[in-house]
């Protein structure tokens, strides 16, 4: 399991000699930030890690798996990621 907002936000805080409640507001508004450019530019660009891009999807009818009856699934929007090349060559490094 990855590391989560907390104890990304305890080691800035540890790093920079700053409270830990100090460390958790600033993670916490650097996510802010980068959701609202999501949501309001749909798309953001940070280098070195990727890009996230706001993707339409059309509206769908699928099948139940087990009853076989038709669902209908409405428009709307996910959000894509694509890794940039520099994090694409630290996974692959040892290959």
């Amino acid at each position: 399991m990855g590391r989560t907002q907390k104890v990304i936000a305890d080691i800035i805080a540890k790093e920079l000699e700053l409270p830990q409640k100090t460390g958790r507001v600033f993670v916490q508004r650097v996510i802010d930030l980068i959701s609202d450019d999501i949501v309001y530019t749909g798309r953001i660009e940070l280098r070195g890690l990727g890009s996230f891009e706001v993707i339409k999807k059309p509206p769908q009818i699928i099948h139940h798996p087990s009853t076989g009856k038709p669902i209908s699934i409405p428009a709307h929007k996910v959000v894509d990621y694509r890794a940039s090349s520099v994090l694409k060559k630290r996974l692959n490094k040892n290959k």
